[in-house]
């Protein structure tokens, strides 16, 4: 569990969890390619025009991508979604990777589109509201459609209840990494764990001692979303 100073006191990390989102996979043009990222902070605040809210770490290389084209595609996953897709877009950078290769995915007016969803939106920003961890957006929604599957949408919850462990093993399996030379986790049980994504940092500088600015390999979070855990 962690805690945060807030505007007049601590907040206690966990409560936020109680908090229900769902998961998108939020897609962005760049100059040559496409950009995409996992994210779970949108919601609908205005009927006219029809406009949503959505929230993306500036550490996001998606997010950069979005403010050079003031727009951005959102696909709505659902509960059955192949673990992949999550730790796909969650676990890696648009910086180094192409993420869209790795799933089929459909290209309209220029944004991308997660194949396998319940619903697709097609975004324009109208307002910015850049804060110390992330920025937000007002954006208008100037297309929407939705699938013909009558199933649930897949919320931050079911991830952090069910989903998590699946997820992570897809990630493993994908990257299938050669055995670590050199001190093992079975010599040092305890271990700082990005809360986003579940990266294990075992690098020889220990974590106390890394920069300020430095941001996990796999999602681009801070270290103040490190947790020091059993693992």
């Amino acid at each position: 569990m962690g805690v945060a100073a807030g505007g007049e006191g601590k907040v206690d990390l966990e409560a936020l969890y109680k908090l229900t989102h769902g998961l998108y996979v939020l897609g962005a043009r760049d100059e040559n390619r496409f950009a995409g990222s996992i994210v779970d902070a949108v919601m609908q605040v205005a009927n006219k025009p029809v406009a949503i809210a959505l929230s993306c770490s500036n550490g996001s290389y998606t997010k950069s991508c979005i403010d050079k084209t003031g727009e951005f595609s959102l696909s709505v996953l659902c509960r059955n979604v192949a673990p992949f897709v999550v730790a796909n877009f969650g676990f890696q950078t648009s910086r180094l990777v192409d993420k869209w290769k790795n799933v089929e995915h459909t290209i309209k007016d220029g944004l991308p589109y997660l194949n396998d969803n319940l619903a697709s939106f097609r975004c324009k920003v109208l307002h910015t509201y850049p804060l110390e961890s992330n920025t937000l957006y007002v954006a208008e929604v100037t297309e929407a459609a939705t699938s013909c599957r009558n199933e649930e949408p897949l919320t931050y919850l079911d991830y952090r209840s069910y989903f998590k462990n699946d997820v992570m093993e897809s990630f493993k399996n994908y990257l299938n990494p050669e055995p670590k030379k050199g001190k093992t986790m079975a010599e040092d049980n305890k271990k700082w764990v990005c809360t986003v994504c579940g990266y294990v940092y075992d690098g020889d500088v220990p974590f106390e001692e890394l920069p300020e600015d430095w941001l996990c390999p796999l999602c681009g979070v801070g270290k103040d979303l490190f947790e020091l855990q059993e693992v």
